[in-house]
């Protein structure tokens, strides 16, 4: 590194410590300082050493405050600068910790599991990966697919622990819910045939079609499918979890790979295809196979 940049990198390392320093030094910071916090930030994340990274992570690990893209762009970093909001940070929801699980493996999902007063359902999902510690049973497949189904579900749907039967799923809502809601209230009912109709009805297809897509014993053409409706990948795993949980780490790298490997665009363009079929079109399973997903 030339004594310029080293300049420019120690200024850089200075401005974000300042900035986290003075927000955390704040009682109760406002909207306006969480936004400008997460705005200076931007640029100079990857600017600046690991040191005043894991200086930021564990600065702002306990506040409740602290604006939630920033705490999500370091708890995505490696865990030798993101285990103290691993650990704490009050910012990180469920979905965020699964999410990252997902991505990161064990290294992340060992750290989450030091969080004090786990949710109970991420701590069974950690279990599921037996990295938990001594004396603690791993979850069986249906355990991780209870709990996904659990931890899923609508805001709305607020069902009492001591419930003897949980509460119907809500699948209608007074305002638009969006399509990612919409199939994923669908895919936590458990009636095949109501995701089925929700698929078909995102899509422009016949149910029939959609029935095939969803029981395929390849997923590749439902990933395909949520990968043209706008769904993040984050979100296409919840849905897919209820669908054909996963039951290894492979499993989830598989998954990831499979997303990754088509672009909206390129997915787009498939579903339009499905929608107004061609009678010369090659039998699904053949043209679709994760083989065949970026050359679409």
């Amino acid at each position: 590194m030339n004594a310029s940049s080293y300049r420019a990198a120690g200024k850089a390392d200075r401005l974000l410590r300042a900035a986290v320093t003075s927000f955390c030094a704040t009682a109760r910071p406002a909207r306006r300082d969480a936004a400008q916090l997460d705005d200076l930030s931007v640029p100079l994340i990857g600017s600046v050493s690991d040191e005043t990274l894991r200086f930021a992570a564990a600065a702002l690990s306990e506040t409740p405050y602290a604006p939630p893209a920033l705490i999500r762009r370091l708890a995505d970093l490696p865990v030798e600068i993101s285990a103290p909001l691993l650990m704490r940070s009050p910012v990180l929801t469920p979905i965020d910790l699964l999410a990252l699980i997902a991505r990161h493996g064990t290294p992340h999902a060992r750290a989450i599991a030091g969080r004090p007063g786990l949710d109970r359902r991420i701590l069974l999902l950690i279990r599921t990966l037996d990295i938990a510690g001594e004396g603690v049973k791993p979850a069986s497949a249906d355990e991780a697919r209870t709990t996904l189904r659990t931890m899923m579900r609508p805001a709305e749907d607020t069902t009492p622990k001591e419930a003897a039967e949980p509460a119907p799923i809500r699948i209608r809502w007074e305002g638009e819910p969006g399509v990612y809601r919409k199939l994923r209230s669908a895919a936590l009912v458990g009636a095949p045939i109501v995701f089925h109709t929700a698929l078909a009805g995102a899509l422009g297809i016949d149910t029939a079609e959609a029935a095939a897509m969803v029981e395929d014993v390849d997923p590749a053409r439902l990933i395909v499918a949520l990968r043209a409706l706008g769904l993040g990948a984050e979100e296409a795993f919840l849905v897919i979890q209820c669908l054909r949980p996963v039951r290894a780490r492979r499993d989830v790298a598989n998954f990831l790979n499979a997303w990754e490997a088509v672009s909206r665009e390129d997915a787009a363009r498939v579903a339009a295809g499905w929608r107004e079929p061609s009678p010369h079109a090659e039998p699904a399973n053949e043209t679709w196979g994760p083989r065949n997903l970026r050359a679409s």
